[in-house]
Parts: C-alpha cells; structure tokens; sequence
C-alpha cells in the first residue's frame, strides 16, 4: 500500500498573504482541518482549525469573534512552517506510524517539492480496511502459531483442505510465537475454529486475548 494510492490529489490551499478569516471558510466550506500553504507553488508552511481557534483566543476581550483584527491577520503569522511531509512512493504503514505518533490528523505529500495531495487518517483506515477485506463477509479467527515459515503454511494448507478462500491473513508477534489473524468466508466460526483444534492448531478463546 502507497501513499500515492490512497492520498487525496485535489488540495485545497492557502498562501502565507491569505487572511485566517479567509482559511476559516475555506475549511468551513470543505468540511476539511488542515489547510496546505503554499508559495511560489512550493509548501512552505500548514495551517489547522486548530491555530485558527487559539488565534481567536489572542483577540483582545473587547473584540468581537471575527473582528476586523482577525480578519486582517495573515496566514503566514499562525502558520507551522516546518511541515512533516510524505512522498507518494511512502508506503500506509509509514503514514500510519507518523499520524499516531505526532498526534496528526492529515500529512501533505509532496515530490520534488510541490505538493501533490494530502492523506488524512480517515484515507489510512480505508486503505487498512481494504486490505484487510472487512467488508466482505467472512469471520475473523485467531491462531497462534510458533515463528517460522512451516507453521504459517502448515496453516494455508488446512485451510485449503477445508475449503476455505483467505480473504486476510496477518501475522502479529506474541512473545515468541505468532498470532495469525485470518478472515475466512464463513459465518460458522465454532466449526472452524473445532476443525483446525482437531488438526492440532492452537486457537485459544476471545478471553486469552483480553487478558
């Protein structure tokens, strides 16, 4: 999965020249949080409802919510000018990790530097969502398994001979085994997951999960 895929392409942006009353209503009226600032058609800087929220709270107690004193502040001077930025060749995990771990909510991606789209948590999820096939039908079942390269496909054939499509499989570490997470096209979970006890696979209950 990349960037490049999932990013939305058409941005809305502003200039550092442009009034924070004329960016407010340009997230307004997109429904959107996060403005790119571009100059010269490079990105210079990002602007957020949020810097225009505390800018509103600078105001003096005698100004009015959209006074004429905010409406003449630009956006160059509320503006984060050094901008974490994604390549469209950067892959989803990549966005994912940056996202959780900088507290964003969207990422512009640039090449060569000009900007070339943003991607928003809400596109990461999607991408996840995809990949992971949730929206068809199918279970989801947990088995744990020691970490190698025979035990996963020890798995794949069972499956198999149980006549089961894969519509996901991942593999997550747990101490020293792994967890494999498959989404099987079935609505009987208790006669899969009996099969696959029977054929010797560890598949412990929801409970073991929660502890």
């Amino acid at each position: 999965m990349f960037v490049g895929k999932r990013m939305k392409s058409e941005v809305v942006t502003v200039s550092p020249e442009d009034t924070l009353h004329r960016a407010g209503a340009l997230l307004k009226e997109h429904r959107i949080h996060h403005l790119p600032v571009l100059a010269g058609g490079n990105l210079v800087g990002i602007v957020t409802d949020t810097d225009i929220r505390n800018a509103r709270l600078e105001e003096t107690p005698q100004a009015a919510p959209g006074s004429a004193a905010l409406e003449h502040r630009k956006v160059g001077e509320v503006m984060t000018r050094d901008v974490v930025t994604l390549s469209p060749v950067d892959t989803i995990e990549d966005a994912a990790l940056i996202l959780h771990q900088k507290r964003f909510e969207a990422i512009p991606v640039v090449e060569n530097r000009k900007l070339v789209g943003i991607i928003a948590k809400a596109d990461v999820i999607a991408a996840f969502l995809a990949t992971l096939n949730i929206g068809e039908v199918g279970v989801r079942v947990e088995v744990v398994l020691p970490q190698d390269t025979a035990s996963v496909l020890g798995l794949i054939r069972q499956l198999g001979e149980m006549k089961l499509a894969i519509r996901s499989l991942v593999l997550s570490p747990r101490g020293e085994n792994y967890v494999a997470f498959v989404r099987v096209p079935t609505i009987d979970v208790a006669a899969v997951k009996d099969r696959l006890r029977a054929a010797g696979f560890l598949v412990p209950g929801v409970a073991e999960f929660l502890e």
